[in-house]
């Protein structure tokens, strides 16, 4: 009896050894989904938006993020923004209409009045159209 009582004992624990040794499989949708994540392509883009200083530039960036872009980079002296997003998600279209409706005129939309006029006053940029213009406002740092 104590040899078949050891016998049990050894036979249960090689089992939970051999059980901790073995990976669990990952649940297939699971993996498949995380993969498609990580190779998802960014499109990149750059188009003109019109400002002045360093508030419009986390304005500017903010309404891009805030699209779906997942970089977005606008330099003030160029008037030029830079993103990178997923075509799936969004759009350069869908960027520009959401920087639009921040108050800043761009290749693809004018801002209208009411947005533009609620921008800060050193905002307030040349709506003449012309890119890298005299701007009104030289800090660029955030007020």
């Amino acid at each position: 009896m104590k040899n078949l009582i050891i016998f049990s004992l050894m036979a249960f624990l090689s089992q939970v050894a051999m059980a901790q040794q073995s990976p669990a499989t990952p649940n297939a949708p699971e993996a498949k989904k995380k993969t498609a994540v990580v190779a998802e392509k960014l499109e990149t883009a750059e188009f003109m938006v019109l400002g002045n200083c360093g508030m419009c530039e986390k304005v500017i960036e903010k309404a891009a993020l805030g699209a779906g872009a997942s970089v977005a980079e606008w330099d003030v002296k160029a008037d030029m923004l830079k993103v990178s997003f997923p075509a799936k998600k969004t759009s350069t279209d869908a960027i520009q209409k959401a920087v639009a409706q921040a108050g800043y005129d761009n290749a693809g939309y004018k801002a209208d009045d009411e947005a533009y006029n609620k921008l800060h006053g050193c905002c307030k940029y040349d709506r003449t159209g012309a890119a890298g213009g005299t701007k009104s406002c030289t800090d660029t740092e955030q007020h």
